[in-house]
């Protein structure tokens, strides 16, 4: 999963995350998972690095996000 390349849904984020923020100035960046994690409820996390920097609602920009994987379709995988 680490150096897969992603792309944020906010298709996804509303199917199973219907209750939380839609982060819609996230929809369809794409970005390089640099961190996976999976917890002891199966849970899968990822933290991203974005290709170009999001802008958020404050004026700030993100270059680095951590969500559930669920947030994401992946575009390109590494190949071993």
């Amino acid at each position: 999963m680490i150096g897969s390349l992603v792309r944020f849904s906010g298709k996804k984020r509303e199917l199973y995350f219907p209750r939380q923020s839609a982060y819609g100035l996230f929809d369809n960046e794409v970005g390089l998972v640099t961190s996976y994690t999976k917890n002891a409820l199966g849970d899968e996390h990822v933290r991203v690095q974005w290709l170009k920097p999001v802008l958020q609602t404050d004026g700030r920009r993100a270059t680095v996000s951590d969500f559930n994987l669920l947030n994401f379709e992946v575009v390109g995988s590494v190949k071993k």
